[in-house]
């Protein structure tokens, strides 16, 4: 049996503390044929799953977000009537940073770099480039970024030293090498220049432990020890300004403070998941069902129910109308009048925030199911 190093600080793990038989849910909503195991570092606080079967091959041709539909997005926020998509938000984070006047900027792990391209129709005077481990995007890159300012799977040599500013956008939770790749950011910045990143934040989006082409899980001591490995030095680290993420910026430097890890916590949370999952495999919930969100959560309780349900409901436009796991997707206000049962498919901690103990199209009679009552 071969030893699993951690990610983060290369100490060695011993078993997964997580190992539940395929199928498997991607963060793109995939079902794949494999099992799903989390390792917990004790020494850093970082967790981790395997590497993917033939990863560089799933990134390259199969990872291909926000390509089937022109214009589609994740949908972030839904409040007050208001619809927030992901990249209008990073975009919006990225301008309150001052990024310097005709800085050159690069979006790494772009896909098709909408951010990046939002930001600079507010910011023309900056000098975009891009890249990917997939040439997927390159026919949609050409319609704005100049080709010399593109690279796909290596980063030129001639980029070291030449960017104010990186981006990369739930990026590096999904590399087999993170502190590797993070050093090679590391070397690309010019003198002063700066790294932005985001990362799910396994602490408040414990989901995030059950995405199996995530090989990242960070905890807050973990992505301390991240930044100290690849020698730079955090100007903050934000658990606030986006949902169930961490919003880091960075700069080349030493002595980056380091907290703590808990790791009896993040096994505990491990063992519910477990105990979750389990319950709603083996329920038999009074029909006819539907699974609020055709997101990850709600991916993942389709699967667990075997069948069960008949309908995804889900605010986001760009799914609406579609077909998602066999099943369709529809306006939770097309809710049909006959469901029994709706399972709310959104993380677990802002759930009730979000739906309350009850919303306006939910069918007389039916019930909502949360994912913490069955814990």
């Amino acid at each position: 049996m071969s030893l699993t190093m951690c990610r983060v600080c290369a100490n060695p793990l011993s078993q997964p503390d997580f190992d539940r038989p395929a199928p498997a849910q991607s963060s793109i909503r995939t079902v794949l044929p494999v099992a799903t195991q989390v390792y917990v570092c004790r020494m850093c606080g970082h967790v981790q799953s395997p590497d993917l079967p033939a990863l560089k091959d799933f990134y390259d041709t199969q990872y291909r977000i926000s390509l089937d539909v022109d214009g589609h997005d994740q949908l972030y926020e839904n409040a007050a009537g208001e619809q927030v998509f992901r990249t209008q938000y990073q975009a919006e984070i990225i301008g309150r940073l001052d990024v310097p006047q005709g800085a050159r900027v690069l979006d790494f792990g772009a896909g098709k770099a909408t951010t990046l391209q939002r930001f600079a129709d507010l910011r023309p005077d900056v000098d975009a480039h891009v890249f990917d481990v997939s040439s997927d995007y390159v026919d949609h890159w050409n319609t704005w970024v100049q080709p010399g300012n593109q690279a796909t799977y290596t980063l030129p040599e001639e980029w070291v030293g030449r960017f104010d500013f990186i981006t990369a956008h739930f990026v590096l939770e999904h590399v087999a090498a993170p502190v590797e790749v993070l050093e090679s950011l590391a070397r690309a910045l010019a003198p002063g220049g700066r790294v932005f990143f985001s990362v799910p934040n396994v602490e408040t989006n414990t989901g995030d432990l059950l995405v199996v082409d995530h090989l990242s899980h960070f905890t807050r001591p973990s992505l301390e020890r991240f930044l100290a490995r690849a020698g730079l030095l955090a100007e903050r680290i934000d658990e606030d300004l986006f949902h169930g993420a961490f919003v880091v910026v960075a700069r080349s430097g030493e002595n980056q403070p380091v907290t703590q890890p808990n790791p009896s916590h993040l096994t505990d949370v491990l063992v519910r998941w477990q105990a979750l999952l389990d319950n709603l495999a083996t329920r038999k919930l009074e029909g006819p069902v539907a699974i609020y969100g055709a997101g990850f959560y709600g991916s993942v309780i389709a699967t667990c129910l075997a069948g069960q349900a008949s309908i995804f409901l889900d605010q986001n436009p760009y799914l609406q109308g579609s077909t998602h796991l066999d099943l369709p997707v529809g306006h939770p206000g097309a809710c049909p009048k006959d469901v029994r049962t709706v399972v709310v498919g959104l993380n677990p901690a802002r759930a009730h925030e979000i739906l309350g103990d009850g919303s306006p199209w939910l069918p007389e009679g039916a019930d909502l199911l949360f994912l913490d009552a069955l814990a």
